[in-house]
């Protein structure tokens, strides 16, 4: 999933945002001394990025891209489920979007993530960035999600527009996957609200070893 959805579950599993969004960046084992909602956070995410690549649904969507662009198709169903997470935003939270994105900004970029090993500079920052560029909430049209998929083609080692991509899924197409996006997204919510229970009990046994 991408970072728009990370923060939604992190909401719906009270659990750190900060945390939920530094799995794509924290690789590896955690160190034992970070902050509890930090680990409970990148542990959560681990989690629902495997329940997401595994899912029937995330794997048809897949699919739909033909060669060359089913190579990306990881990354461009995570933007496209993004897309349509800000379409259907009132389906999955009663905070309106804007202000949901104000909040959540604002907290990252008041976040104290840090830890010498794994954080040494804090918040990374493709994140503050993301926060004080407003990034998510031009998910919301075609165009933004376009200009956010070429942003990801650029850092490619072969630079290319991923953009083009959306080009080749007919209405169709589109339609279907994004029927397969809203059976999909309740089972994660109740996926992420139900691991991070368990994931906050298993570091606290952790912590008392």
């Amino acid at each position: 999933m991408n970072f728009l959805a990370h923060l939604q579950l992190a909401q719906v599993s009270r659990t750190s945002p900060a945390g939920n969004l530094l799995g794509d960046f924290v690789k590896g084992p955690l160190p034992a001394d970070l902050a509890p909602a930090l680990a409970i956070g990148i542990r959560l995410h681990r989690r629902v990025d495997a329940f997401t690549d595994a899912h029937h649904e995330h794997r048809a969507a897949v699919r739909c891209f033909e060669p060359p662009w089913r190579r990306f198709g990881g990354v461009l169903v995570d933007m496209l489920y993004d897309h349509w997470l800000t379409l259907h935003w009132d389906g999955f939270n009663t905070q309106p979007l804007d202000a949901f994105l104000r909040e959540n900004y604002a907290a990252l970029l008041a976040s104290e993530a840090r830890h010498p090993e794994v954080l040494p500079d804090g918040l990374p920052l493709p994140l503050r960035r993301m926060a004080e560029q407003d990034w998510l909430s031009t998910y919301r049209s075609e165009h933004g999600l376009r200009r956010a998929l070429n942003g990801i083609g650029s850092r490619l080692r072969r630079p290319l527009e991923l953009g083009a991509s959306l080009d080749t899924l007919s209405d169709a197409r589109w339609a279907e996957m994004e029927a397969g996006f809203l059976r999909f997204y309740p089972e994660l919510v109740a996926f992420a609200r139900d691991e991070a229970v368990s994931i906050a009990a298993l570091t606290e046994e952790m912590k008392r070893v």
